[in-house]
């Protein structure tokens, strides 16, 4: 026990830094961010040290200790330390993406199923109301089950006599 205390006070302020410098360089390698405040406490208490050179060795070590668990945890629990998922809902979930848009049908549609065509991408698309869409029709994206889309005849589709002009 006493060899472990003349060793903690034989620590000097760049041995904290070098800590600190070695844990933050191994946070930006990882990105968990759970060595980020443990790196940050390790130069805080090695300006300490510095400021204050005859300072126990084993309260620098509880300082240490203390302090990276503690900004750690308030970190965690801070809206600071968690991602923010609901402003990406769809971000993983591409035919979500495509819900509120008017597509065109590529083929007349065969027991409530067929193409549609969204940008430069054939989709299956599926009815929801039980109408049944021709080629050409303007459809609105109303839901998405998988890679189906689910769609409804657009409003402007059924003024144009039921078969939208081609796009």
């Amino acid at each position: 026990m006493e060899n472990l205390t003349v060793f903690l006070n034989s620590v000097q302020a760049w041995h904290w830094w070098a800590l600190g410098a070695l844990l933050l360089a191994v946070e930006i390698a990882s990105a968990t961010q759970y060595l980020l405040w443990p790196g940050i406490a390790a130069l805080a208490v090695g300006v300490l040290k510095f400021v204050v050179p005859p300072m126990d060795g084993r309260l620098s070590v509880f300082l240490f200790a203390v302090v990276s668990v503690v900004a750690t945890v308030l970190w965690k629990k801070s809206s600071w330390g968690r991602a923010d998922r609901t402003t990406h809902s769809t971000l993983n979930d591409r035919s979500a993406q495509y819900i509120g848009r008017v597509v065109k049908c590529e083929e007349t549609f065969v027991n409530g199923r067929g193409p549609v065509r969204v940008d430069d991408t054939r989709w299956a698309a599926s009815v929801i109301d039980g109408s049944a869409p021709v080629k050409g029709d303007m459809l609105t994206v109303e839901g998405a089950d998988g890679a189906e889309l689910k769609v409804r005849i657009a409003p402007g589709s059924l003024l144009l006599g039921g078969a939208a002009s081609p796009a």
